[in-house]
């Protein structure tokens, strides 16, 4: 099934008005490091990183001061707001934007509202030359300066960045442009970078020296490229596309538009750009329709050139610029192009003799019919633009429901919308691979993940790709998560079970089962409830066997648990939950894998608006203590940090059995309970070790077997009344593993 993208993104702006109306005041004074999910406003005056993964809101000005940089690691996705304020990214001289993404894992800029015009781009000044009268400007956006005489100068870094429904209109004399380069200089490093359906220019250069390459504008309604004010960097592999106005809904202007300088037409220093390579697509062939337009005494050096789909694909205008492409003047050359149809030379300088005499070719057959004949030719584009062709294909988004009784793949880097359950039979293996979002709607249909037993998930992200399982309501409870059923034991009555979410049966006797993988797997704002009984964790392994792999997850911001185990053998290591309101982990009916590296952290009640229950509530069989197969797992390098309270950090009860080594916990009242004659005599008889546990008091014994005097005894263990973690920053430290976009926070 498909939605159209349109009506998604309303209903998603619907979800996210009051997430975003009640950040904006505390989340633009641009934090070193703001949360995922943070508002983006004002002026940076230090150096600010958005992490790998996240997703971030732009509202207003986001103005990069002299002496600052801003930081954007792979995979950021940054959405202008959709509301009365002009959204925008300002760099001014002497400031820095670091924004380097991957061909797997993009940046990508762009807006609630998906159309052309809804944002103001970015804007980047710096202290290269221009001819500008002066040698100065002021940045058509911002009213930032620009220029000097530092042609070196470095502005930092864009690669693998994509700007999307740029062009806002602040007057009709200033739309914003994709990327803006005001006096760049070459020490700043830009390639592989896509402007997306602007309705201004894709790329335009204010004089500088700026150097690019594998530039991609895609149906952006005005010039694709614009240089002025004296460019004279180069640009290799460069291509612009303009799908048919029939398809797009609106006209584009040229692929290249080109000056020296509007005024003075004999300005210096000269644009005089080198480029190479391009492949440059028009939408239209009436009669006044331009594709590349040098003019205004503009130089230029241009080898190796396709340019197609307008009535003239190469005009040549002004005395001085034909005249330089004439005499070759300071190099100014075409060389290698081939043109759809003939040359067009506004002065009768430069004409189709000169054109052709340079070997060039005109009234050739160029036919790009599709994006995949574009990708064939120049490679380098696949992975991180985002394609063309039928533009109203590309607005809908898959929607997963129902069963699933063949193997599915969901691809890398899309979105999906889950709607309702969606089953995994057995036999059949949901794939998804890295990169994919997968959105529950705020509706009134209740959103999981079941896999039946005998079936597979395969969700293998990777640290900066990861897969996020999240909702457009962006509040806890707010979905129904993941719930995986195995064949491996559980101790409940009779050696099976129905999950409390799907009631599909778990439960058997191969703890070998295999029900898939889990890797670098996210799920954010899971606990919907469907009853005061059922409420729905992160993830729930039912009866799950070591056979499945689990390793690199995280819970965020549920609110029940974040990851149970009923029964069965998973082993899991590095995984992470962070502020899950009910348990953080949860065991009962007989779990005896292995944890190693596990982190609970409990944002303050005051910052999260809603308390947390226990780090770890451990039972072996709720209705009979002492039922077999004895939950006994093996836990190593654990983290544990609450969030106030007297509460019970690690609860220990109704006979569960454990070996936990190296531990610390802390912030809550009562960091370590254990409870019950079952529990406890194991602890005491040695059945159970706690061994290198460090909490922040004492241990707390319900039926004083198993006392804090018998705790301190063990090898290792302590208490630290001054154990704390100050912040989530704090774990990360003291955890070379919780690096990465997986982690989201």
């Amino acid at each position: 099934m498909k939605l159209n993208k349109k009506l998604y993104s309303l209903a998603f702006l619907a979800g996210l008005t009051l997430f975003t109306a009640c950040t904006d005041d505390e989340e633009t004074n641009n934090p070193a490091q703001p949360a995922d999910g943070s508002t983006l406003s004002g002026e940076i005056t230090e150096d600010v990183t958005l992490k790998s993964g996240n997703t971030y809101k732009l509202s207003g000005a986001y103005t990069v001061k002299a002496g600052a940089t801003l930081n954007i690691e792979p995979g950021v996705r940054l959405e202008a707001v959709y509301d009365d304020v002009v959204d925008y990214i300002l760099v001014e001289q002497g400031a820095k934007i670091n924004a380097r993404g991957t061909a797997s894992s993009p940046i990508v800029m762009t807006a609630e509202q998906e159309e052309a015009g809804a944002w103001g781009g970015i804007h980047i000044c710096g202290r290269a030359h221009t001819n500008a009268e002066g040698g100065q400007g002021s940045s058509e956006i911002g009213g930032a300066a620009y220029g000097g005489n530092d042609d070196a100068d470095n502005s930092g870094t864009l690669q693998y960045v994509r700007v999307e429904y740029t062009g806002y209109a602040f007057d009709e004399e200033h739309e914003a442009n994709g990327i803006s380069f005001y006096g760049v200089g070459n020490g700043t490093t830009v390639d592989h970078c896509q402007a997306y359906k602007g309705s201004d220019d894709g790329f335009e250069f204010f004089g500088g020296s700026v150097n690019v390459s594998n530039m991609v504008v895609t149906d952006c309604s005005d010039d694709s490229f614009d240089w002025t004010e004296g460019w004279n960097g180069t640009a290799t592999n460069l291509i612009a596309v303009q799908e048919s106005q029939d398809v797009l809904g609106y006209d584009c202007d040229c692929l290249i538009e080109a000056d020296n300088n509007g005024d003075n037409f004999s300005a210096t220093p000269v644009a005089n750009p080198t480029l190479s390579n391009l492949l440059l697509i028009g939408n239209n062939s009436e009669e006044n329709q331009r594709g590349v337009r040098l003019r205004c005494g503009t130089y230029v050096k241009m080898d190796n050139a396709q340019v197609t789909g307008k009535a003239m694909p190469l005009t040549v205008e002004s005395e001085q610029t034909e005249n330089a492409l004439k005499d070759g003047t300071n190099g100014a050359s075409i060389t290698n192009t081939s043109l759809s149809g003939n040359i067009n030379s506004e002065l009768g300088i430069y004409t189709a003799s000169e054109f052709l005499a340079d070997g060039n070719k005109n009234f050739q057959d160029i036919n790009y019919a599709t994006y995949a004949d574009i990708a064939a030719a120049c490679p380098w584009i696949e992975g991180w633009t985002r394609e063309w062709g039928d533009s109203a294909a590309q607005e809908e988004i898959e929607i997963l429901s129902g069963e699933v009784t063949s193997d599915v793949t969901l691809a890398a880097n899309t979105t999906y919308l889950l709607n309702g359950v969606y089953r995994v039979k057995e036999g059949a293996t949901l794939n998804i691979e890295e990169g994919v979002r997968l959105v529950a709607p705020n509706d009134d249909v209740v959103d999981y993940i079941l896999v039946e037993q005998g079936a597979k998930i395969n969700a293998v992200g990777t640290a900066e790709n990861p897969i996020i399982m999240t909702a457009e309501l962006q509040e806890a409870g707010a979905w129904g998560g993941i719930h995986i059923c195995g064949r491996a034991h559980t101790n409940a009555e009779g050696g099976t079970g129905s999950s409390e979410i799907g009631g599909a049966t778990y439960g058997g006797n191969d703890d070998a089962d295999n029900s898939g993988t889990l890797q670098y797997v996210r799920v954010e704002y899971t606990g919907y409830a469907f009853d005061e009984e059922h409420e729905a964790n992160g993830i729930s392994f039912y009866g799950v066997g070591n056979g499945t792999t689990v390793d690199h997850c995280v819970a965020y911001q549920g609110s029940d648990d974040g990851f149970e185990f009923f029964g069965g053998s998973v082993n899991v290591s590095n995984m992470v939950v962070i502020s899950c309101s009910d348990d953080s982990f949860d065991w009962t009916e007989g779990w005896n894998g292995k944890g190693t590296n596990l982190v609970a952290y409990q944002e303050a009640e005051e910052t999260l608006g809603y308390a947390c229950d226990c780090l770890i509530e451990a039972d072996n069989n709720g209705d009979n203590f002492k039922q077999t197969p004895v939950a006994h797992p093996t836990l190593s390098n654990l983290i544990l940090v609450g969030n106030g309270g007297e509460k019970q950090g690690v609860r220990l009860r109704a006979g569960t059995q454990v070996t936990m080594d190296n531990a610390r916990i802390c912030g809550k009242g009562q960091p370590l309970t254990v409870e019950t004659e079952e529990t406890e005599q194991a602890l005491k008889d040695g059945v159970s070790k706690l061994t290198n546990v460090t909490i922040s008091a004492d241990l707390q014994s319900k039926e004083g077997i198993y006392t804090n005097a018998d705790f301190l005894a063990g090898e290792g263990n302590k208490v630290d009344t001054n154990l704390t973690f100050a912040d989530f920053d704090a774990i990360k430290a003291a955890c070379d593993w919780l690096d990465g976009a997986w982690i989201g926070e």
